[in-house]
């Protein structure tokens, strides 16, 4: 599925006031003026658009730092196959753009690197009587519609590593032995706490 949210400076109104609220909860408006520049060298006119939020920023307060994401921490809890594809989509996108992207299953999610396990995802109880049609829009929009497939299009990036749970493991006797060959091997939480969510430009838990 694709999106595009580029807008023409030609359909932008010569003044707008766009009421929006933050992140942090409070209501500014977005003002856009149309501001006209000197004539330049060759006598043409050059129309640029100027963005301020009223009550916030102004038009000469320097941008706000932008963060290079090249490291992503993830942690996946849950094995069912719906709730499987956010996370997965998320190493996919950040994996392909360069971004270092470390996984680890823990608890139910950890039998996703196992051979037998993989093969037994099913998709939340609560939505099987949508299954047929999830995947037919998976199959259109040309998304993987196995799990394994979507693991093995994971590292085709060659920046994403698939670990495993140590704890997780030993519970659900998920041996080193019996991991998928896209697996990374087992890991101690903690190392991969420190080790790799640490050192991460961000990290998400699902």
């Amino acid at each position: 599925m694709k999106a595009n949210h580029s807008m023409k400076p030609s359909l932008l109104p010569h003044h707008a006031d766009r009421p929006f609220v933050t992140d942090d909860g409070r209501e500014t408006t977005l003002v856009i003026h149309e501001k006209i520049e000197p004539p330049c060298s060759s006598e043409k006119a050059m129309n640029t658009i100027e963005l301020t939020r009223t009550g916030t920023t102004t038009a000469d307060s320097p941008a706000a730092p932008t963060t290079e994401l090249k490291r992503l921490a993830i942690v996946i809890r849950d094995d069912a196959f719906d709730r499987l594809l956010t996370p997965l989509t998320f190493a996919w996108e950040m994996g392909r753009k360069g971004v270092q992207v470390d996984i680890l299953f823990v608890l139910w999610a950890v039998r996703v690197l196992s051979r037998d396990g993989v093969q037994e995802i099913k998709i939340d109880p609560r939505y099987a009587h949508r299954e047929a049609w999830l995947r037919e829009r998976l199959q259109r929009d040309g998304d993987p519609l196995e799990i394994h497939d979507f693991l093995k299009l994971l590292k085709s990036t060659g920046n994403v590593r698939l670990h495993g749970c140590r704890l997780a493991a030993m519970t659900f006797d998920v041996s080193k032995d019996r991991l998928i060959p896209e697996a990374d091997g087992i890991i101690d939480p903690g190392d991969f706490l420190r080790e790799i969510a640490a050192h991460a430009d961000h990290c998400q838990y699902f």
